[in-house]
């Protein structure tokens, strides 16, 4: 007759094991990060739209609406406008939203040869205060382009709040040309409007 204290150290054994199963699927090794997976989702779309073979305003116009879809433009084109943000007019703030996310669509285009691959690896994941930087490479096609994807929490995921290629962050390099512009009209937003709207490429 079998011991009670052996059957319940052997339920116990066969529980353990059981739970050990379920939480070994539940997290395997190596598992993402919910940041890692947005990021992942991200690529994704970057390289079908990339590997569509789509060319000009076309596939501008697709880019601009994944930006808008992941990342949080509208913070991007605040930042860039740095102390000129406060003097932008409010009627004209959603057209300079949509040139913006135009503008920032661009860079993706000039540069879609890069976003032509198959893989996104995840080299590392670190947190900068509310920031979590993320440093991936597109892998495929023989090439191995590196970006960087900064993010912010929003309603329980997030929201891309600037972006890295080849080495250039999109909010630096927008504040820098927007700055520029602006104190050379004195403050005057036409001209900035002006070339955003005009703008092709970078």
């Amino acid at each position: 007759m079998r011991n009670w204290n052996d059957l319940l150290i052997n339920r116990r054994g066969a529980i353990g094991l059981l739970a050990g199963g379920v939480i070994g699927l539940a997290t395997p090794a190596g598992a993402n990060t919910p940041a890692e997976d947005y990021v992942t989702r991200i690529a994704d779309d970057v390289m079908k739209l990339a590997n569509h073979g789509e060319k000009g305003p076309a596939l501008r116009g697709k880019f601009a609406a994944l930006m808008n879809r992941y990342i949080n433009i509208k913070a991007i084109a605040d930042y860039a406008l740095g102390p000129y943000a406060k003097k932008l007019p409010g009627a004209k703030r959603a057209e300079f939203y949509d040139l913006v996310s135009n503008y920032a669509a661009a860079l993706f285009v000039y540069y879609v040869e890069d976003f032509r691959g198959t893989e996104l690896e995840i080299m590392s994941t670190t947190k900068q205060g509310k920031f979590t930087v993320i440093h991936s490479a597109i892998t495929g096609g023989g090439g191995r382009e590196q970006v960087r994807w900064r993010l912010t929490p929003s309603g329980g995921s997030y929201r891309v709040s600037d972006v890295n290629i080849k080495g250039v962050w999109l909010t630096i390099s927008m504040k820098d040309r927007f700055s520029k512009v602006l104190k050379a009209s004195k403050g005057d937003f036409e001209p900035l409007f002006a070339e955003l709207r005009e703008a092709e490429t970078w």
